[in-house]
């Protein structure tokens, strides 16, 4: 690992635990405890949510492959209990180091004898594109129509207004990218470039890029009812988060209402995607939902926060322990083949 990369690493580690030092500080550990007691046998019910929620982002993955169309061993898309078990054992060697650029090129390697590079890494790219802009764009949509029915201060309704702008951003240039037609972004930029500083077109990086660029075009701009069913999931998939927040709270004996469930997961959510670098969201996870429930006036976030902890363990451990291994057999290079 490059030295900036290992200084980097260490900063965010100890921003985690400086964040989860002060957290505890400030945290009534009394009532977090009286909660927690709450919870008890709800426990195992209240993993049903997170249950769902991976099964529904598997099948998200599955449909962003190209139907049918690959001659690879078996002759179609990898089966949805392999790309469960390799989402599963990504995303758990993801969650104790850097989320992203560990876990999606982990992906690609598990399924290397399945599918070539450039298609595996399109359909990830697919299915976490949409899952962003989806997400963000619901995330928007809460900003402005529950937020501001809640007890928040101005502070906060500016951080949840910030949001909202930055989402209608963000599907502006999504619709540009996933708008139907041909022709592509990063190949246009290459091949405008100048013979003498082309040398990079050449190489097996540009190459894999360009290629990985073409299917994932070709993947959204492809059957309309993959495009409708991705922009589908990620609601539902919200929906399910939200779900689980408002179970917690009912489940502690501190009922709230949906507004304040969806404030909630949405906040938690930035604050998720702020904290990336940082391993196993140590720190970020407890001072997120600790801090958005006292804004609302809530004194369950500890207990919150605790259950989902245990929830992103275990399924930490249950993805360590389906590890699928690398078979012999791998598909040919002519096999890589634009999706349909």
């Amino acid at each position: 690992m490059p030295l900036a990369a290992r200084i980097a690493s260490w900063v965010a580690a100890l921003i985690g635990v400086a964040l989860f030092a002060v957290t505890v500080t400030r945290l009534d550990l009394a009532d977090t405890l009286q909660y927690t007691r709450r919870l008890g046998l709800a426990l195992p019910v209240l993993l049903l949510p997170s249950v769902a929620w991976h099964l529904l982002r598997t099948w998200g993955w599955a449909i962003s492959f190209p139907a049918r169309s690959l001659p690879v061993v078996p002759g179609k898309v990898p089966s949805f209990s392999r790309l469960f078990r390799v989402r599963l054992a990504a995303d758990a060697i993801s969650f104790f180091t850097v989320r992203g650029p560990t876990g999606e090129p982990l992906k690609v390697l598990l399924l290397a004898d399945h599918v070539p590079p450039a298609i595996s890494a399109a359909s990830i790219a697919a299915e976490r594109l949409a899952f962003a802009v989806v997400s963000v764009t619901v995330a928007g949509v809460i900003s402005q129509v529950a937020a501001p029915r809640t007890s928040l201060t101005p502070a906060w309704d500016a951080t949840f207004t910030l949001l909202s702008i930055g989402a209608v951003l963000l599907v502006g240039i999504f619709g540009l990218v996933a708008r139907r037609g041909s022709g592509n972004y990063l190949g246009r930029a290459v091949a405008r470039r100048r013979p003498g500083e082309g040398a990079s077109r050449s190489s097996m990086v540009v190459r894999f890029i360009l290629e990985v660029e073409r299917n994932l075009l070709a993947l959204l701009r492809g059957r309309r009812r993959r495009l409708v069913t991705l922009t589908v999931l990620p609601i539902v998939c919200y929906a399910i988060n939200a779900f689980e927040v408002w179970a917690i709270f009912a489940a502690i004996g501190e009922p709230i209402g949906v507004a304040e469930a969806l404030v909630i997961e949405t906040f938690v959510r930035l604050a998720s995607v702020a904290g990336a670098a940082v391993p196993a969201s140590l720190g970020t996870l407890e001072a997120s939902h600790i801090a958005i429930a006292t804004a609302l006036g809530l004194s369950g976030g500890g207990a919150l926060a605790l259950a989902r902890r245990l929830r992103a363990l275990l399924w930490a451990a249950l993805g360590l322990a389906l590890y699928p291994r690398l078979g012999k057999t791998r598909p040919s290079a002519a096999s890589e083949a634009s999706p349909r």
